[in-house]
């Protein structure tokens, strides 16, 4: 009994097929890494908002006795809880899956409420960020985005401690998506990063200084829209984040 070699069309059909359970499985499995970190952030939450209360009435009484070095120990004790606060909290908002209703809204106003709500941290840093909107843009849903803003122009100010400039621009590309486009004078990344950047818990700053979830939960949103986010540097040094989004035809409701 002779067995039928297989056509081409049958060969890539088989890949195809293999392919699709792969992604399937993944999927399934992030949706309960997902569950599973929603519920032992959640399970964190209370034991820890009761211990840095009770760090808060001790620092109060040694404060009160003078007791300078139980004061530094309990400081120290404070900062590692609130990291620990922060991590459990962007644990939550990764692993979340519903997000703010959609409002549709002008995208240059989104980004303008960004710039204003990190002001001030910009003006600490000594970093000057300029804007630059192309018109005809339609509107499109608010929903998450400002979360978004905010974390990619905090992310350009951490790249410029000693300060510089941040450009943000918006267009619309031929498709009917609006770009909008993130580009810092800070160092840049090295280029083996640009593949994993996005990951969750991948970082580049210093420890202590990020939990990388950031550009994770960024993507995660982002791609809720059916949109996408790159990076890379840029020619004459710094980084450039892009986001895609699908923009609605203008007129539509």
């Amino acid at each position: 009994m002779t067995s039928r070699k297989k056509l081409p069309s049958e060969k890539a059909d088989i890949i195809e097929k293999a392919n699709i359970q792969r992604q399937l499985a993944d999927t399934e499995r992030l949706a309960t890494l997902g569950k599973l970190t929603s519920k032992v952030a959640h399970e964190l939450n209370n034991p820890m908002d009761g211990i840095l209360r009770y760090i808060n009435l001790a620092m109060r009484i040694v404060e009160q006795e003078n007791l300078e070095k139980a004061k530094e120990y309990l400081t120290q004790c404070r900062k590692g809880l609130m990291r620990m606060i922060q991590i459990v909290s962007e644990l939550l908002e990764f692993s979340r899956s519903t997000y703010a209703p959609f409002e549709h809204i002008r995208i240059e106003q989104i980004i303008e409420d960004a710039v204003k709500t990190m002001d001030t941290r910009a003006e600490t840093s000594n970093v000057r960020i300029l804007s630059s909107y192309a018109a005809g843009i339609p509107e499109i849903p608010s929903g998450n985005l400002f979360q978004v803003f905010c974390n990619l122009i905090k992310n350009a100010l951490d790249a410029m401690p000693d300060g510089g400039q941040l450009r943000v621009s918006t267009r619309l590309a031929a498709d009917n998506t609006a770009v909008v486009e993130f580009r810092d004078t800070g160092a840049g990344f090295a280029p083996e990063n640009a593949k994993v950047i996005f990951e969750p818990f991948f970082t580049t700053k210093d420890k202590g200084k990020g939990t990388g979830l950031g550009l994770a939960i960024c993507k995660d949103i982002i791609e809720r829209y059916n949109g996408r986010i790159t990076a890379e540097n840029a020619p004459g040094g710094g980084s450039i984040f892009t986001v895609y989004l699908p923009a609605a035809p203008t007129g539509s409701p």
